[in-house]
């Protein structure tokens, strides 16, 4: 969720969208999948971003801009797509820029991007994402469109840790692709190549997964094409202290949500605030953030917040956002003196 103070436009750093508002407001938003139904009745389109489901609890939303991953906007057609009641309309924009497609709006539901189906595929704006599983000495790439928020990726790793790299590149759909590894160890990499297809916005399953035989520290990685041209340039991927320091972080934060309990229960008064972030990073469901929201008092949401906690990373998170949003709390109960 975002809360706007005032009139004016603003961007959410973690999916790209842009709000233009008329006046102060609230605007809760999240990822839900394309129905596949709805899309085969679409003729020479297919989606270009996820969908969004948008809801405006106070204050109006003008404009609407939507992220897309276009290298060349004038080259393929974009349309909206607004989802609502089981029925699907097409919206035109009102403009594309390098970077969004802009829509007017006055209903609020579910809105994607669409493209429209060309002879010769164009190049888009992707990334590469990294998951490693150290237990299983196994590294995860997932190829996907620029627009796709890597948080939705994570979510399917919740044993896997984030390898942040520089992420960006240029694939094009339909084209085939394979991952390259430059290491002492023996691997396999399974499959050895594949198809790049960005319309499968409801599904983030990983495009490859390169198999250790033995524990590494780290391996000089690169993606090309079936004709070997690189991709995306060799980096240098280090996996040695990244688990350690990663799960050290997640325990401290969890030991500390659980050992604070009581306090936090009684102390911390903005409950909605620190669960909005949750809910926008798709960590807490909107079922958990409405039972959140239907308490009488911030003691009571927050008791009803913590039966949402339900793993190390969930805890990890609301301990992050409590550092932030509650700093001078969390300092004194990290001193003991609370």
């Amino acid at each position: 969720m975002y809360l706007f103070p005032h009139a004016g436009r603003f961007k959410c750093e973690v999916t790209e969208l842009v709000f233009e508002m008329e006046d102060k407001g609230q605007v809760l938003y999240r990822i839900v999948s394309w129905d596949r139904h709805l899309l085969d009745g679409l003729s020479q389109k297919m989606p270009a971003g996820p969908l969004y489901s948008i809801d405006c609890l106070e204050g109006s939303v003008r404009e609407l801009h939507l992220p897309h991953c276009e290298t060349d906007k004038d080259k393929v057609e974009l349309t909206v797509a607004h989802v609502t009641g089981g029925n699907l309309e097409i919206i035109p924009p009102l403009r594309v820029t390098n970077t969004h497609v802009v829509i007017n709006i006055k209903h609020l539901s579910c809105f994607g991007l669409l493209r429209a189906l060309l002879p010769i595929a164009c190049p888009i704006n992707a990334q590469v994402l990294l998951f490693y599983e150290k237990g299983m000495s196994t590294l995860y790439i997932h190829l996907v469109p620029g627009n796709v928020p890597f948080q939705k990726v994570q979510q399917i790793h919740e044993s896997s840790i984030y390898i942040m790299t520089t992420s960006k590149c240029q694939l094009t759909p339909g084209k085939i692709y394979r991952p390259l590894c430059k290491t002492d160890h023996d691997y396999v990499a399974q499959p050895e190549d594949e198809v790049f297809e960005p319309e499968h916005y409801n599904n983030y399953h990983p495009t490859f997964e390169v198999l250790f035989y033995t524990e590494v520290n780290s391996v000089k990685l690169s993606i090309s094409d079936k004709n070997g041209q690189v991709v995306w340039r060799p980096r240098e991927v280090r996996f040695k202290g990244t688990e350690a320091a990663s799960a050290n972080m997640d325990t401290a934060g969890a030991d500390f949500v659980d050992k604070h309990r009581k306090t936090l229960i009684q102390s911390v008064t903005s409950v909605m605030e620190i669960a909005d972030c949750l809910y926008s990073k798709n960590m807490i469901s909107y079922e958990m953030y409405s039972n959140i929201k239907a308490k009488a008092t911030p003691q009571d949401q927050m008791r009803e917040l913590y039966t949402c906690l339900n793993s190390k990373r969930v805890k990890a998170e609301f301990y992050k956002i409590l550092r932030e949003k509650h700093h001078y709390l969390v300092e004194d109960l990290e001193k003991g003196q609370a």
